[in-house]
């Protein structure tokens, strides 16, 4: 997977209204139904309105140790005190399809329940956002399958927030690693298969483990190589600085 099948998975995400989601029931069974997505940004996760006694968090309520989950949330890793469990979410635009797989949790607080809000929904909540039936999905992902423009990847979310390069590049998944026997910018101190990379220098120099760490994101070399016309900038653009930003949200 390069960064360009990154960028795009984003986009269409950022696009989408509407999300499946995919749960499983106490039977056993597997539930899949539609359900509003709520200013999604990215592969990494997602918010979604739902009533505490729908469908979904019944399922959720009955899986809710599903993968070992550490107080009660679901999520291996989560050390939260909300209920939940695992969970598919799949977004689809024309031929394009991006399936996530991860954890899900019931949220209740008033905090999550105001930033959410929205006046329409009161023809479900008539309490309004203290409405005791209203509550949010916060989900999260964990493994990815893209297929988009005929591409696809398959892949965990944790091997792709690994720092693959300095300036954004998804060297693990790139096709000169074999056909050029190129390490990358990160293990070869800044000299993959083409030479020395100013862009990797310049990191390097400033002590930086990638460009994501640099307050001057993205400067004017780094535009340079991820924005314009040229068969090597990133389609769309700004993927890689994307990657950058989203290795030091997470770092």
């Amino acid at each position: 997977m390069n960064v360009n099948l990154f960028a795009r998975a984003n986009q269409i995400i950022a696009d989408s209204s509407i999300a499946y989601i995919g749960l499983t029931d106490d039977k056993g069974f597997p539930m899949v139904s539609t359900i509003e997505a709520l200013a999604p940004k990215d592969i990494f996760g997602a918010y979604f309105v739902t009533g505490t006694r729908s469908n979904k968090c019944k399922c959720l309520r009955a899986g809710g140790d599903a993968g070992g989950s550490v107080g009660g949330c679901g999520n291996p890793a989560g050390n939260c005190n909300a209920v939940g469990g695992k969970c598919g979410v799949c977004y689809h635009s024309g031929g394009d399809n991006i399936t996530l797989m991860g954890y899900a949790v019931i949220l209740t607080d008033q905090q999550n329940k105001d930033k959410f809000w929205q006046d329409s929904y009161l023809q479900f909540f008539p309490q309004g956002k203290s409405d005791p039936a209203y509550c949010i999905l916060k989900f999260t992902a964990e493994r990815a399958i893209l297929f988009i423009g005929g591409e696809s990847a398959s892949f965990t979310t944790d091997e792709l927030l690994t720092v693959q390069s300095r300036c954004g590049l998804l060297c693990k998944f790139c096709a000169y690693r074999d056909s050029h026997s190129c390490k990358g910018c990160v293990e070869t101190n800044g000299r993959p298969f083409h030479g020395e990379c100013p862009i990797a220098a310049c990191c390097q120099g400033k002590g930086y483990a990638h460009c994501g760490e640099c307050p001057d994101i993205p400067c004017e070399n780094l535009r340079g190589l991820s924005y314009g016309e040229d068969e090597h900038n990133d389609k769309p653009e700004g993927a890689r600085i994307a990657v950058c930003r989203a290795w030091a949200e997470r770092s």
